[in-house]
């Protein structure tokens, strides 16, 4: 009995999902980016392997998932917080685009035999970095702030609007031997009516969403994000341009609304489930034939691709200033052909520019870079410290004039909103500091303030050096860059082992690391937060400072073991315990309807009945202390009460109205 469409449909979906759920469990678990399980697993079950899914199919796989993934991606992105970085993000961006192209074209044209017109538009397409695979590992590792995430996810950014208008002027390059009225219906009027109707959505985007917000609430407001990327995706489509694209500009232009947060908590726990299908559907396009047949020749080929293109990215961002570790970072995490890449290459074939066996060629390429550069990603910070040889071993003594006259002195890496505000604490005591900061917008900011500073990469000893390492009291990291923070204190700790280091770090994990490096104190900003709660609850019931201070010392002491889950030991039970059960001083008002009222101390006899002791009895502003006997407490009187904590809750309850209704203690510790 033939199935029906839809029930081939199912089976089709239950496979890829099915076998993508199976391997990204086997590749979470062997600790490997499950990126690269998917599109092995999509090889394997496409046309050219298994052929569980057949041609006719994959196509359709593909498109829908692009156009999920591209849509994330580009909701995911936003130009403001890389604004900060200044032109510099632009400049190496624009080298790295045009040295890439270049080369790209150089090989296409002469080795492959592209025509000069598609080796042009491929080569700017091979210069796209895959910004999901990125994008996945910035914020796996919570790097995405840190200033090598910022430089990658900018220049994937402009790598994308450089790949959107490659495609969006392709019908012309495709009709450029047309009628010129030809040439306008297919090409320009479609490109101006882009224009408008992005600039449309961009004013009426905000009406509409506070409308969706105030009355739809969190369901609107998803299907509201699902309808933006099919709409972008359709009218795409209806330019003769790819749907893909359109999802991705939908996704921009979301982005830059007040609801873009909102947006991404609703669609971005999506993100993998895209990511797969995506994936694997790129990996059912690949014609495993081809690349056994030529199996040396493509794996030199992707090879010498990639070390160039790391080296060219690199390259660019060390010739507009980076720092060499930095640029390497940045050239080996985008050393991938993008998504990008697969849609122009796909779009260049079907309006008739490459042949399908070009395009087959293309498609492996992509495929295997993004295998190589996914294992490759996550160890960019251990290769860049390989090649540029930066250790503690290789510090240089040589002095600078920056901080020539400093001795004593703190040094800050990093001019960041923590390291800004030490700074201006730093400076209003008049402790003299030094700054390290390695974005030069903020540099200027330091040097503006009047603050002695060093533009430079704090990793490398030649810059401590100039910061006045030597000569220093103390020295507080507080950059956002895992990595960088470890490779400081190390280096700090191996030329001056009696410096005092404060390190700052956003995650649990590096708090024990960061000690048996060197460190003296090491900040992580989820527990002081965790520290600050519950002091203030405290507080409120009453604990003493004494008791609150005791036992924040006690956490920090034991590197936040308590709040990490670890086992508390015996003796440190046993303080906690003793610091509870300590002695404290509290005062209690006496309430109208307090039992005590009009009662002498001797009738009321507090100490026999709770073991609290009054010191003293507050009348009209006047204290008693060693209050007699046969002193008659009234109404008003402020009761100085000593006792266990136990204790005292059992007096304050003797004293208290018996309906409840006590008014506010006033409370003192000691």
């Amino acid at each position: 009995m033939r199935r029906m469409p839809h029930v081939a449909l199912i089976a089709q979906t239950l496979i890829v999902f099915g076998v993508a759920l199976l391997v990204g469990w086997a590749f979470v678990i062997l600790r490997m980016p499950a990126i690269i399980g998917f599109l092995f697993a999509g090889a394997a079950i496409g046309p050219s392997g298994f052929g569980l899914i057949p041609t006719a199919d994959v196509g359709g796989f593909a498109e829908l998932g692009l156009i999920l993934l591209l849509f994330t991606i580009g909701l995911e992105l936003s130009p403001a917080p890389l604004l900060r970085i200044g032109p510099r993000l632009a400049a190496a961006a624009a080298v790295q685009i045009s040295l890439t192209a270049f080369v790209g074209f150089v090989m296409l044209h002469h080795w492959l035999g592209f025509s000069v017109t598609a080796a042009v538009i491929v080569g700017v397409a091979l210069t796209n970095s895959s910004t999901a695979i990125i994008l996945k590992h910035l914020a796996d590792r919570g790097e995405a702030d840190t200033t090598a995430g910022l430089l990658c996810t900018g220049m994937t950014l402009i790598q994308d609007v450089v790949a959107i208008a490659v495609m969006l002027f392709l019908p012309m390059i495709a009709a450029a031997q047309t009628e010129w009225s030809t040439l306008a219906a297919r090409a320009v009027l479609p490109v101006l009516g882009l224009i408008a109707a992005v600039v449309a959505a961009r004013f009426t985007l905000p009406l509409v969403l506070t409308r969706v917000m105030s009355r739809g609430g969190r369901e609107l407001l998803t299907l509201f994000a699902v309808v933006m990327a099919c709409a972008g995706a359709w009218l795409a489509e209806q330019a003769n341009w790819s749907g893909a694209l359109g999802a991705f500009i939908a996704g921009l232009l979301l982005a830059s609304t007040d609801a873009r947060y909102q947006f991404v908590a609703e669609v971005l726990p999506f993100r993998n489930v895209f990511n797969a299908l995506f994936f694997m559907s790129l990996g059912m396009l690949v014609d495993v034939s081809l690349i056994i047949q030529h199996a040396a020749a493509f794996a030199a080929f992707v090879a010498i691709a990639i070390v160039l293109k790391a080296g060219l990215t690199a390259g660019a961002a060390a010739l507009v200033g980076w720092p060499a570790r930095l640029a390497l970072q940045v050239g080996v995490g985008l050393c991938t052909v993008s998504e990008f890449g697969y849609v122009v290459a796909h779009e260049i074939h079907r309006v008739g520019l490459i042949p399908a066996d070009q395009l087959d060629l293309i498609i492996a390429f992509a495929v295997a870079t993004m295998i190589v550069g996914a294992m490759l990603v996550p160890a960019a910070d251990r290769i860049a410290g390989l090649l540029t040889g930066y250790h503690a071993g290789r510090f240089r003594t040589e002095s600078s004039a920056v901080a020539r006259g400093l001795e004593g002195h703190v040094i800050v890496i990093g001019y960041g909103l923590n390291g800004h505000n030490l700074a201006a604490v730093l400076t209003t005591t008049r402790i003299p500091l030094c700054v390290v900061e390695l974005n030069r917008t903020l540099a200027r900011r330091a040097s503006a303030a009047g603050v002695a500073t060093v533009v430079g990469d704090a990793t490398q000893a030649s810059i401590l050096d100039r910061a006045g390492l030597a000569r220093a009291r103390a020295m507080v990291v507080a950059i956002n860059d895992p990595a960088a923070t470890r490779h400081v204190v190390a280096q700090a700790r191996a030329v001056r082992p009696d410096l005092y280091i404060l390190a700052r770090t956003r995650y649990t994990s590096e708090v024990d690391t960061l000690h048996r490096l060197g460190a003296r104190e090491v900040i992580p900003e989820e527990f002081e937060t965790s520290i600050e709660i519950f002091a203030h609850v405290l507080k409120e019931f009453a604990v003493p400072d004494n008791v609150i201070e005791a036992q924040i010392g006690m956490i920090r002491s034991g590197r936040y073991g308590m709040l990490r889950g670890r086992p508390v030991t015996g003796a440190a039970s046993a303080e906690l315990l003793r610091l509870l059960e300590a002695t404290a001083t509290q005062t209690f008002l006496l309430d109208p309807a307090s039992p005590a009222c009009g009662r002498t101390l001797r009738q009321l006899d507090l100490r026999a009945a709770t073991g609290v002791t009054i010191i003293a009895v507050v009348r009209s502003g006047r204290p008693t202390t060693n209050p007699p006997p046969d002193l008659r407490l009234e109404a008003g009187d402020v009761l100085v009460i000593v006792g266990t904590h136990q204790q005292l809750d059992a007096a304050k309850a003797r004293l208290a109205p018996a309906d409840g209704s006590l008014s506010p203690p006033h409370v003192a510790d000691s």
